[in-house]
């Protein structure tokens, strides 16, 4: 009972309860930082523990999509472990590396992995965090 109140209490209850990056590396852009409380806030509600049937982490990444990432980030002992089993630190590397994939260049390169319109296709309406 009290492991179910103290999961209750984590959830955050809107994007800016989500804390800050832990990964701050060269993918990293703080102008952006609201679209990642954004993305984690509508997939998980900010909870880096979140194993669901359509992903998992706090991004709910799917598992092939995690595992393409996971070597580029640097994290190949990654590949094949659930995201949600993986650190904050992992978590947050991982969503940088793979929505800014293209530092140098304008915008979020990565963004369409969490593109409202996906969630359309499990009969999900959600708002977009990024235009």
């Amino acid at each position: 009972m009290l492991e179910s109140l103290a999961f209750v209490v984590m959830a955050a209850s809107g994007p800016e309860d989500i804390p800050d990056s832990q990964y701050r590396g060269y993918h990293y852009e703080a102008e952006f930082e609201p679209v990642r409380k954004c993305i984690y806030f509508r997939e998980s509600r900010g909870r880096w523990r979140a194993d669901g049937q359509y992903g998992s982490g706090a991004a709910q990444w799917i598992q092939s999509t995690w595992d393409a990432y996971a070597p580029e980030a640097g994290y190949p002992e990654w590949v094949g472990v659930r995201p949600f089993k993986a650190p904050r630190y992992v978590q947050d590397e991982m969503f940088w590396v793979m929505i800014n994939p293209k530092p140098r260049k304008k915008g979020l390169h990565g963004y369409h992995h969490w593109d409202a319109k996906h969630a359309l296709t499990i009969g999900k309406r959600i708002g977009d965090c990024y235009e």
